[in-house]
């Protein structure tokens, strides 16, 4: 279990925060991603931070906690705010980390820095050291991913860093405690006396590391790392697409981003060969080669996509005819995405004078559309003035106008293959109704992918609900021409649907 706790209001003995999910063809290990704080001092008013910074959090920082963890390479500087915290842990854990601390250290070491006397005001019931939770055992891999050790002045951003290493070592996952590197800056020289109280522990470089899954910075001495030879593709795909943290988590004067160029040569000098069959350490989370391709290949944007191509609404709780759709929906046995279908029936049978007294359908669709699309193919920064241009909008009324920014703001989110849509349900049915054939959707797609010709609204939605009822005869009573024809009379005549048999329902 965990609580929730504020950066300020965190003792020694509690369990922090280090890492975060793990894309792995693996369980999740037991006290995985959660490490003790051993040290932590308070750095009021930190003077190394830099007094020309635009950042906000880098303003807002009256107050730095920066937390020593058993297992990891370095302190943290962590960001401001609630963390969450173990309120329970394993005996043995508990009893070995304390016996074996990482941090031996008495004083502190940022400059500034002061250890706190007394307990935050906020820290409410939450007990200090974490209590005792019941032993639970992962399963221990055939072997771990193989590493290799360089200056942390050599690290790269899309290193997987050893940030942390737990008890019991043997039982830790095939690539738990690495963790991608986001961001990489440098201070050197008398820069370090700014931010350290004895320059010396830093022996002669510093490295500040943005790691994907930790919330805060992570200050490096210079000395050797660990890092992976050969990470996992799935899921370094996934940490790519999922950015923890864009740039450092503060900026502080002096520091210096190294140039990419001269850390990949470094890289490349003392990166040895990965094992023949590193790779087969991690088999595909995908249940289809096609979803694999999606997640290796594939990019999220904005791009037109054929109306046909996305999923029909599976509930349309804002609608005046919900009602009717689920009076719709009851006359189908079940399963099959059902309640899609109903939808496609329902849209197939409203007139355009129904649709027209939906507050969804009134605005020109095919203009917010166009709108939205053009600015979806600008880029904003090598054209600003021509984005801002275009996200103007003003050749659209006041209210197409607001639909097409909402267009642009809050996306309708759609993964290629997906059954249905995250976001956008009402607007998407909108633009059918006014026949617009190429709708802008966000999501995760292959570029280039040949997409099928526009179609029709209305006949796609009456095909749709006509596929549905030959599908499903067929399954009753195979092959043949009866399917073929007694499902055409099926989607036209819900009188018909009744007798058939109805196994799903509950």
């Amino acid at each position: 279990m965990t609580r929730p706790c504020l950066d300020e209001a965190l003792q020694v003995g509690d369990y922090l925060p280090v890492a975060t999910y793990r894309l792995t063809p693996e369980s999740h290990r037991p006290g995985e991603g959660y490490a003790r704080i051993e040290w932590l001092e308070h750095i009021h008013g930190p003077s190394f931070l830099d007094p020309d910074s635009t950042d906000l959090y880098t303003n807002m920082a009256d107050t730095l906690v920066a937390v020593y963890c058993q297992g990891l390479p370095g302190p943290v500087l962590l960001r401001a705010g609630d963390h969450r915290v173990l309120t329970e842990v394993d005996p043995e854990r508990l009893a070995w980390d304390a016996a074996h601390p990482s941090w031996p250290t008495s004083k502190p070491v940022f400059v500034g820095g002061q250890v706190p006397q007394e307990v935050h005001w906020s820290r409410g019931d939450l007990p200090g050291p974490a209590g005792v939770a019941p032993k639970k055992t992962g399963v221990r891999p055939a072997r771990r991913a193989v590493s290799f050790a360089k200056p942390a002045s050599a690290l790269r951003v899309g290193d997987y860093l050893q940030t942390h290493v737990r008890f019991p070592e043997h039982e830790m996952g095939i690539d738990e405690g690495y963790q991608r590197v986001e961001w990489i800056g440098h201070l050197a020289g008398e820069r370090i006396a700014g931010l350290l109280a004895d320059p010396a522990w830093a022996n002669g470089a510093v490295t500040l590391v943005t790691v994907h899954g930790l919330s805060g910075m992570l200050v490096l001495p210079e000395k050797d790392v660990r890092v992976l030879v050969q990470p996992n593709i799935e899921r370094v795909s996934s940490d790519e697409e999922e950015v923890w943290h864009d740039g450092p988590h503060f900026e502080l004067t002096g520091v210096v981003e190294p140039d990419p160029g001269v850390q990949h040569a470094r890289d490349t000098d003392c990166r040895p060969a990965a094992p023949d069959d590193e790779a087969d350490l991690y088999p595909t989370v995908f249940s289809t080669p096609e979803d694999r391709t999606l997640h290796l290949e594939g990019i999220t944007a904005v791009r037109a996509v054929p109306t046909a191509e996305l999923p029909w609404p599976h509930g349309l709780f804002k609608c005046a005819y919900a009602e009717r759709g689920k009076r719709i929906a009851r006359t189908y046995p079940g399963g099959h995405r059902e309640d899609q279908t109903a939808h496609a029936e329902l849209f197939a049978n409203l007139t355009e004078k129904e649709f027209a007294a939906c507050p969804y359908h009134q605005g020109d669709w095919k203009a917010i559309a166009e709108a939205a699309l053009a600015f979806a193919e600008v880029d904003e920064d090598e054209e600003p003035e021509r984005a801002s241009e275009l996200h103007a909008m003003e050749h659209l009324s006041p209210r197409d106008r607001e639909w097409a920014q909402a267009m642009v703001g809050d996306h309708i989110w759609w993964d290629e293959g997906d059954t249905s849509l995250t976001n956008g349900q009402h607007r998407l049915c909108a633009m059918r109704a006014a026949g617009v054939t190429r709708v802008p959707v966000n999501g995760r797609h292959l570029p280039g992918k040949q997409l099928p010709d526009a179609t029709d609204a209305q006949e796609h939605a009456r095909k749709t609900v006509e596929d549905y009822w030959i599908g499903r005869l067929t399954e009753l009573w195979g092959s043949g021409p009866w399917p073929e024809h007694l499902g055409l009379l099926l989607a036209r005549h819900r009188i018909l649907r009744w007798p058939l048999p109805r196994p799903d329902r509950r």
